[in-house]
């Protein structure tokens, strides 16, 4: 007679499955809605680093799944993993998990900070043969209908829907205050930030935020306390990433945008919660040049004191330079 073995779990799920992945030797093949949980994504990939397995994963291509401080799915996916969106007009709602083709875990949980701080849920753990084997040509379904992903584009879908926001928010506060218990202040600050520009409003959060601020740059700044980028003419672009480490400094090239452009006009930005200008600089008689031509080479430099230097220097011309400087701390 065959033996099958079934369990049943509602309190510390994610510890579970986090076991039940360790133990996995051939593969693990994962169809569920919603994942931003980091440490299951980490044991995953742990899995396909170090052990070289088999993995398999269908999400949904949402906001919830996409968010800035989310699961790194290209990661996933540079490390061999297997990739697959669906998308909300043909939903995979499932959420179960198949391991070495001989163990499946399904229920009501997604693989969220949200499901396992906030929801009543639960799962079931089969062993039955026959039970696994429907799993296994469920799952073969639904990835045979999918078109496997090898670059998270940034057009991912980040469409959002009111019930969304609340969703987010709760499951990026969940995820900060395990950063916080991790000691991780620093990726604490960072969803405290992504929570601030989905609700600027949010007094806990902004509080939060900035005791972690003020803590790291007591004396001097560590890391940039937001993110500085440029305003082109089709739109803005990151230079210096928020929290990066100081001091930091690095070029990033810029184009003609008109026939024979003769000056180009400058526009720095920080970006925390909102968009703003705190620097504006411009070249002038500048070598007229084709639209398009790779003209201007900004370099932006921050320090720890807080001087962030911006030059703005002409390619290929008459070697036109702009130069201009703004401490940071007039910025917060």
């Amino acid at each position: 007679m065959q033996t099958t073995y079934t369990m049943q779990k509602f309190r510390n799920i994610q510890q579970e499955l986090i076991d039940r992945i360790k133990l996995a030797k051939s593969s693990i093949k994962i169809a569920v809605t919603w994942f931003t949980n980091h440490d299951l994504f980490d044991e995953l990939l742990a899995k396909l680093v170090n052990d070289k397995i088999s993995v398999y994963l269908i999400v949904l291509n949402d906001r919830i799944n996409n968010k800035r401080e989310g699961c790194d799915f290209q990661s996933f996916i540079n490390n061999s993993g297997q990739f697959y969106y669906c998308d909300v007009n043909s939903m995979v709602h499932h959420k179960f998990c198949i391991i070495d083709d001989s163990l499946v875990i399904t229920g009501s949980y997604n693989w969220t900070y949200y499901a396992e701080n906030r929801n009543w849920e639960n799962i079931v753990v089969i062993e039955d043969s026959s039970m696994v084997a429907g799993y296994v040509e469920e799952f073969d379904k639904i990835k045979s209908a999918h078109k496997i992903v090898k670059t998270i584009s940034n057009a991912a879908n980040k469409s959002i829907r009111i019930d969304e926001n609340d969703y987010l928010k709760s499951d990026y506060l969940y995820q900060a205050a395990g950063e916080r218990k991790k000691g991780n202040d620093l990726e604490a600050a960072k969803i405290y930030t992504e929570l601030l520009r989905i609700d600027d409003k949010q007094g806990n959060v902004i509080k939060e935020r900035t005791e972690i601020l003020n803590k790291i740059n007591n004396q001097k700044f560590e890391v940039s306390p937001f993110e500085i980028g440029i305003l082109f003419q089709n739109g803005y672009s990151t230079v210096i990433p928020a929290f990066v480490p100081l001091p930091f400094s690095t070029t990033k090239g810029g184009r003609t945008t008109i026939e024979e452009q003769k000056s180009i006009s400058i526009t720095i930005q920080k970006f925390d919660i909102t968009y703003k200008t705190i620097l504006e600089l411009s070249l002038q008689n500048i070598a007229p040049s084709p639209m398009g031509t790779n003209k201007v080479d900004h370099q932006l430099t921050l320090e720890q004191n807080g001087l962030l230097t911006v030059e703005c220097k002409e390619i290929g011309g008459f070697n036109r330079i702009d130069k201009k400087w703004i401490n940071i701390k007039n910025c917060l």
